[in-house]
């Protein structure tokens, strides 16, 4: 099975696991913003602002990942082997600094992605 021809589909499902966390720990806190009106409801809170962002990395990984897929569907190859590794990267760096989160999930997609073309360089 090619694993690669999903990886833009696996980086936005994680953007979507990050969004369903972020909602379910942080629920109070956005309520709290929905009802404060949005606009410069954050102010200098930490907490507030933490929650937003993390519900805002999701979103990204969302919008990043089906460009991956776009690509990858638009040149049936792999994504680029720097991506693989600026994925590998990225992740170790998270999982050492944060051991306990998702950062771990990023570890199997880098690898897909950098095993992936690396094969299908030595094949063309």
């Amino acid at each position: 099975m090619k694993y690669w021809k999903y990886s833009g589909m696996l980086l936005s499902a994680t953007g979507i696991i990050h969004i369903i966390v972020a909602i379910t720990q942080e629920w109070n806190i956005y309520k709290e913003l929905f009802f404060d009106g949005l606009i410069n409801s954050i102010g200098d809170n930490l907490q507030k602002a933490l929650s937003f962002w993390f519900f805002i990395i999701g979103i990204i990984l969302i919008v990043f990942g089906q460009t991956l897929q776009y690509y990858i569907n638009k040149e049936q190859m792999p994504a680029p082997l720097f991506l693989g590794y600026s994925l590998f990267v990225f992740s170790i760096v998270g999982c050492f600094i944060v051991p306990l989160s998702g950062f771990w999930l990023f570890i199997p997609q880098a690898l897909i992605i950098i095993f992936a073309k690396r094969k299908h360089n030595k094949l063309a």
